[in-house]
C-alpha cells in the first residue's frame, strides 16, 4: 500500500482543509515530518490509519474525539485518502460521528459515521464505487484488500510513538498471527485442523469399536474372549455326544414305528376279509329279486318279437282317423274361401271407382309443394333477418358500452392525476420526517441522559455535603491528633531533661550545653511520657492525617465528578436546547407524532407506487379500448346493411305469396292431410287388386286339397283291413294266450335296461367278492391277529424319547453356533480395529507432530514461519550490526518455552560483547528502537521477496530518532536510504536536527492559533 494523497478536514490539529500530495515527494521518496511539539505531525499518522481503518494508531483517543476544536462549526470533520495498491488506485473517505448544526433551524444534530471506498481511474477520477456509506462494509473491504487488520498495520507499516517494541516484544502467539497473515500461510494451519480432525475421527472410530467388541461380547453373555474359548473348547464334545444320543434315539423310534406300522397293516388284513365275508352274506340275500329280474326279461324278448305287426295295425288305424279328419277340414275350407272371394270381388269394384279422381290430388299436391317451399324460404330470410338485426343491436351495444368505458377510464385517470398530485404535495411536506425522527430519536436519548445526569447531580451533591461534613471532623480530628502528639512529645522532653538533670555534677560539663555551671536544672514530675506512648502518639496523628487525606480526596473526586456531571448537564442542556426544560412527554408526544409521520410517508409512498401502476394499467386498457372502437364502428355498418338486406328480400317473397298460403303451419297440414289421402286411395286399390287375385288363389287350393283328402281316406280303409289280418295270425303263432298277456309283457326300454343292469352287477360284485375272500384266506391263513395297544404304547415313549434327546442337542448346538458367530464377528471386528490403529498410528502421529504436541511444541505452520522468521532475522540482523557497530544480532530462541505455552517465534539478541544471547525486553530505548527498525526492514525485505505475499511498500516511523548516537543515527539514515532505493516509501516523524540537514524532502507542519497546517519542501526527484 503506497498513499498518494491525504486530505484532513477539522481533524486533529488541523482546523481547515489540508492536502498532501506525497506524489509531489517524488517517486519512493524518503522524507521526514517536521513540526514542532503539538503542532500534528503524529496526526498525520492517525489520519492515515483513521483513513484505513478507522482507528487512530496509538487507539488512545477514539475517532470521535479527533475534531480540531479551532474548526468551524459549520466544517465537517473527515479525512480522504487516496493510495495505490498492487496494480490498481482507490480512495477511501471516512466521517467519524459528530455533532453538526442543523441545516433548518437552531442547534444542532448528530451526523452519524460513514465512509466510502471508490476504485480510481489511471487519471485519479472515481470510477466504480465499492462501499457507498456503510463503515462495516468499508472495514471489511480494505481489511481483505490490504490484507491486515489495524494492529497488524501499526505494526509493520506505521511505527507509531511508545509501538516500536510491540512487534519486537510481540509473544509467539501474537507474532504468529501477524506472519501468518504476511506470509499467506493459513495452508499450513488448515493441514494442522485436517490432521488434526482426522486423527480425532480415527480415534473416535478405535473407541467405537472397542465399545462394539465389548457389545458383542455382552450379546453372547460373556465376560471375555478367554471365557469363549473355554465355553467354546467344553462344548464342543459335549455337542457331538447329544447328536450321537440324538441319533441312536431316532433309529429306535423308526424301528418302533416301524414295528407298529406291521401290525397296524396286519390288523387292517384281518379286519378286511370279516368285512368281505359278512358283505357276501348279505349280497345272497338278493338271489330271489335277481332270478324274478331275469324271467321278466325273457318274457319281454317274447314280446319283441310281435311288436311290429302290434304297430302295423295302430298306425294304420291312425292313419285312417288322420284322412278322415283332413276330408273335414278341407270341406269347411273350400266352403269358406268361396264366401271370402265374393267379398274381394265387390271391394274390388269399389276400389276402381275411387282410383279415378286421384289425378287431381295429385295436381293439387305439387300447388301446394310450391306455396311451402316458398315460404319455408320466406321463414329462413325471415330467421337470417331477425340474427342480423341482433348482430346489428349487439355490434352496436357493444360499442356504446366500450365508449363508455372509454369516458370511464378517462376520468379514472383524472382523478388518479389529481390524488397523484395531492401525495406528491404530502410526500414533499413529509420528506423530512425520517431525518426529524432520527434527530427527535437522538434528542430522548439525550433527553433520557440529562435526566440521568440531573439526578446523578443531586446524589453527587448529597453525597458531597456529606463528605463535606466528614472532612470537617477528619480535619478537627487530625488538628486534635496532632496537638495531643506535639503535647505528647514536649512532654518526653521534659522528661528526659528531668532525668538528664539528675545527671549533672558540680563543675562537670552539662552533655547538652557544656556549660560548667547548671544554674536551674529541670524538675522531674510524676508523670512522666516515655517513648512508647509518643509512638502511641504518633501513629495516631498519621492515621488521623491518613484519614483526612482519604476525606479530602473523596472530597475532590466527588467535585470532579460533580465538574464533569455539570459540564455534560451543561453540554447536553445546549444540544438539546428548548427540550432541556420542556417536559420528558411533550418530547415523546413530539417523536410519537413523527413516528406517525413517518408511517403516514410510508403509506403515501406506496399509494403513490399504487397509483402509478393504476395509471399506467388504465393507459394501457385505454390503448386497447381505442384500437377497439376503431375496429368495430366498421363491424357495425357491415352488420346494418346485411339487416337492411335481408329485410328487402324478405318483402318481395312476401309479396309472392297469396294471402291464404303465407301460413306454413296451416299449408303443411292440407299438404299432410292430402298425403294421407292419395295413400289411402292408392293403398286401397292395391289392397283390393291383391286380396281379389290372393282369394281366388287360395279357392283353387281348397279345391285341389278336397280332392286328394277324398283319395287319402280310401288308402288307409284298404291298408286297416290288411294290417288287423297280419295281427290276429301272429298273435295266434305265439305263447300267449290273448292280446292282454302280451301287452302285460311289454317292458319299456328303459325298464329292460335297468333291469338288465341290476343283473349284471349282482353277478359282478358276487364274484368280486369271492375272489377277494379267497385271496385273504390264502395270506391269512397261518397268522393270528397282533397286539396293537402294547405297539402303540412303545412308539409313543421312542418318540418321546427322541424329542428329549433333539431339544438337548439344539440347545447345544444353538449355543456352540452363537459363541462361533460371537467369535467370528469378534475376529472381524479385531480386524477392523487393527486398520484403524495402524491408520491412527499414522495420522495421529502426522497431527501430533504437525500441531506442536511432541518434542519443542512447534506446530507445522509455526515451524514454516520460524523458518520464514528465520529469514526475517537474517536481514534485520544485518541492519542491527551496523547500527549497533557490530554489537547485536537477532536470533530465535530455541529453547521451548515452559509448561505449555506456545513457542518457536520467540526473540532473542546475541551479544557479542558478552558471547551470551538473552530476551530483547532487556535492551535499553535506543537500543530497542535499533532493534525494531531493523525487525521493520528485515520484514519488509522478506515479504517483498515472496511471490503472493502482501506488499510493503511503505513505512513511518514516528519519533525514536533521538534515543541514537550520530554514529547509529547515520547508520539508520544510510539503511533507510537504501531501502528507499529499492522502490519503498519511507517517512520520519523527529525532532531530531541532524535529519533535517540530511533530509531535504520534508513535510513541514506548522502550528499556530487558529490551527495547524503543512507544506511539502524539497525537490521532486
Amino acid at each position: 500500500m503506497t498513499p498518494l494523497a491525504l486530505t484532513m478536514q477539522a481533524f486533529g490539529p488541523f482546523a481547515g482543509k489540508e492536502t498532501i500530495d506525497f506524489t509531489a515527494l517524488g517517486k519512493s521518496p524518503l522524507f521526514l515530518i517536521n513540526g514542532p511539539t503539538g503542532a500534528g505531525k503524529s496526526s498525520i499518522l492517525d489520519a492515515i490509519c483513521f483513513a484505513l481503518y478507522g482507528q487512530t494508531t496509538g487507539n488512545d483517543r477514539d475517532a470521535g474525539q479527533m475534531r480540531c476544536d479551532q474548526a468551524a462549526d459549520t466544517l465537517l470533520t473527515e479525512v480522504s485518502l487516496d493510495f495505490r495498491l498492487r496494480e490498481g488506485a482507490y480512495r477511501v473517505r471516512r466521517v467519524p460521528q459528530q455533532e453538526r448544526p442543523k441545516t433548518t433551524g437552531e442547534g444542532t444534530t448528530t451526523q452519524s459515521a460513514e465512509a466510502q471506498l471508490w476504485r480510481l481511474t489511471p487519471e485519479g477520477e472515481e470510477d466504480e464505487c465499492l462501499v457507498a456509506r456503510k463503515v462495516t462494509d468499508a472495514n471489511s473491504q480494505l481489511h481483505a484488500l490490504i490484507g491486515l487488520d489495524a494492529n497488524q498495520f501499526r505494526q509493520v507499516m506505521v511505527l507509531p510513538q511508545g509501538k516500536f517494541r510491540e512487534l519486537l516484544l510481540a509473544e509467539s502467539k501474537d507474532r504468529e498471527k501477524i506472519f501468518s497473515q504476511l506470509f499467506q500461510t493459513q495452508i499450513f494451519q488448515r493441514i494442522e485442523e485436517r490432521l488434526r480432525t482426522q486423527a480425532n475421527q480415527i480415534e473416535r472410530a478405535v473407541n467405537d469399536h472397542r465399545q462394539h467388541i465389548s457389545g458383542i461380547l455382552a450379546g453372547g453373555e460373556l465376560e471375555s474372549e478367554a471365557a469363549l474359548a473355554q465355553e467354546v473348547e467344553a462344548l464342543t464334545p459335549q455337542v457331538g455326544q447329544a447328536r450321537q444320543r440324538f441319533e441312536t434315539a431316532q433309529q429306535q423310534r423308526r424301528s418302533a414305528e416301524q414295528r407298529r406300522d406291521e401290525a397296524l397293516t396286519l390288523q387292517r388284513q384281518f379286519e378286511a376279509r370279516d368285512s368281505l365275508a359278512t358283505e357276501k352274506a348279505r349280497h345272497l340275500e338278493q338271489q330271489a329279486q335277481i332270478t324274478a329280474s331275469q324271467n321278466r326279461l325273457t318274457q319281454s324278448d317274447h314280446a319283441r318279437a310281435l311288436r311290429p305287426h302290434s304297430t302295423a295295425l295302430v298306425q294304420a288305424q291312425q292313419a285312417l282317423s288322420t284322412a278322415q279328419a283332413e276330408q273335414q277340414q278341407a270341406t269347411a275350407a273350400l266352403t269358406t274361401q268361396r264366401t271370402n272371394t265374393e267379398q274381394a270381388q265387390r271391394a274390388f269394384e269399389t276400389a276402381r271407382q275411387r282410383q279415378a279422381e286421384l289425378p287431381a290430388l295429385r295436381e293439387r299436391h305439387r300447388q301446394l309443394g310450391e306455396f311451402i317451399h316458398k315460404g319455408q324460404q320466406l321463414s329462413e330470410l325471415e330467421a337470417r333477418l331477425q340474427t342480423a338485426q341482433v348482430a346489428w343491436q349487439q355490434a352496436d351495444a357493444t360499442l356504446k358500452r366500450d365508449e363508455a368505458q372509454l369516458d370511464s377510464i378517462r376520468q379514472q385517470g383524472e382523478a388518479i392525476s389529481l390524488n397523484l398530485e395531492r401525495l406528491q404535495a404530502e410526500g414533499q411536506q413529509l420528506a423530512s420526517a425520517p431525518a426529524e425522527l432520527s434527530r427527535h430519536e437522538s434528542l430522548i436519548a439525550q433527553r433520557q441522559e440529562l435526566d440521568d445526569l440531573t439526578r446523578q447531580g443531586r446524589e453527587l451533591t448529597a453525597q458531597q455535603q456529606q463528605a463535606a461534613e466528614a472532612l470537617n471532623h477528619r480535619r478537627r480530628e487530625a488538628e486534635q491528633a496532632r496537638r495531643h502528639a506535639t503535647e505528647q512529645e514536649m512532654r518526653w522532653h521534659q522528661g528526659q531533661a528531668a532525668l538528664l538533670a539528675l545527671t549533672l555534677e558540680e563543675d562537670a560539663p552539662c552533655p547538652v550545653c557544656g556549660s560548667l555551671e547548671h544554674p536551674a536544672p529541670a524538675v522531674k514530675h510524676t508523670d512522666i511520657v516515655t517513648q512508647a506512648q509518643v509512638e502511641t502518639a504518633r501513629s495516631a496523628e498519621e492515621q488521623a492525617r491518613h484519614a483526612l487525606q482519604t476525606a479530602e480526596r473523596q472530597d475532590q473526586q466527588l467535585a470532579q465528578q460533580i465538574r464533569y456531571n455539570a459540564e455534560q448537564t451543561q453540554r447536553l442542556s445546549q444540544q438539546l436546547g428548548e427540550w432541556a426544560i420542556q417536559p420528558q412527554a411533550a418530547l415523546q408526544q413530539a417523536c410519537e407524532q413523527l413516528r406517525r409521520q413517518v408511517e403516514r410517508q410510508k403509506n403515501v409512498e406506496d399509494e403513490i407506487t399504487q397509483l402509478n401502476s393504476a395509471r399506467e394499467a388504465l393507459r394501457r386498457d385505454w390503448g386497447m379500448l381505442d384500437k377497439q372502437l376503431k375496429a368495430q364502428q366498421p363491424m357495425v355498418e357491415k352488420a346494418k346493411e346485411e339487416a337492411l338486406r335481408l329485410e328487402s328480400q324478405r318483402d318481395q317473397l312476401s309479396q309472392s305469396l297469396p294471402e291464404d298460403a303465407r301460413n306454413p303451419l296451416a299449408m303443411r297440414q292440407t299438404l299432410t292431410e292430402l298425403d294421407s289421402q292419395i295413400a289411402e286411395f292408392e293403398q286401397v286399390w292395391e289392397s283390393a287388386q291383391q286380396t281379389l287375385s290372393a282369394s281366388q288363389t287360395q279357392q283353387a287350393r281348397a279345391e285341389e286339397q278336397l280332392r286328394g283328402a277324398n283319395q287319402r281316406v280310401e288308402r288307409s280303409q284298404q291298408a286297416l283291413e290288411q294290417a288287423q289280418t297280419e295281427w290276429l295270425t301272429a298273435l295266434q303263432a305265439s305263447s300267449f294266450e290273448s292280446e292282454a298277456a302280451y301287452q302285460a309283457a311289454q317292458l319299456e326300454d328303459n325298464q329292460r335296461q335297468d333291469l338288465a343292469r341290476q343283473v349284471e352287477a349282482y353277478q359282478r360284485r358276487l364274484a368280486e367278492l369271492e375272489g377277494a375272500l379267497h385271496n385273504y384266506h390264502t395270506q391269512l391263513a397261518e397268522k393270528t391277529p397282533p397286539d396293537l395297544a402294547a405297539l402303540t404304547t412303545l412308539t409313543e415313549a421312542a418318540q418321546a424319547e427322541e424329542h428329549t434327546q433333539l431339544e438337548a442337542w439344539r440347545a447345544l448346538d444353538g449355543r456352540l453356533k452363537t459363541l462361533q458367530g460371537v467369535r467370528q464377528k469378534l475376529t472381524a471386528a479385531h480386524t477392523a480395529q487393527a486398520e484403524l490403529e495402524a491408520q491412527y498410528r499414522v495420522w495421529g502421529t502426522l497431527s501430533e507432530v504437525a500441531n506442536g504436541r511432541t518434542g519443542n511444541r512447534i506446530s507445522l505452520q509455526r515451524f514454516v514461519l520460524g523458518v520464514l522468521l528465520d529469514d526475517v532475522l537474517i536481514q534485520a540482523s544485518e541492519r542491527l550490526v551496523r547500527m549497533s557497530r557490530g554489537r547485536y544480532q537477532l536470533v530465535r530462541r530455541e529453547d521451548p518455552s515452559k509448561g505449555n505455552k506456545a513457542s518457536g517465534l520467540e526473540l532473542d539478541v546475541a551479544d557479542t560483547y558478552t558471547g551470551k544471547s538473552r530476551s530483547v525486553a532487556t535492551l535499553s530505548g535506543g537500543e530497542s528502537f535499533m532493534a525494531a527498525l531493523a525487525l521493520a526492514l528485515g520484514l519488509s525485505d522478506v515479504v517483498q521477496a515472496y511471490a503472493g505475499g502482501i506488499q510493503l511498500d511503505t513505512l513511518f516511523i514516528d519519533e525514536g530518532f533521538g534515543s541514537l548516537d550520530q554514529d547509529a543515527l547515520d547508520q539508520a539514515i544510510a539503511m533507510l536510504s537504501e531501502l528507499q532505493m529499492g522502490g519503498r516509501m519511507i517517512g520520519i516523524i523527529s525532532h531530531v536536527s541532524e535529519l533535517k540537514e540530511q533530509m531535504p524532502v520534508r513535510v513541514e507542519v506548522r502550528a499556530s492559533r487558529q490551527g495547524s497546517s503543512v507544506e511539502v519542501k524539497g525537490a521532486l526527484i
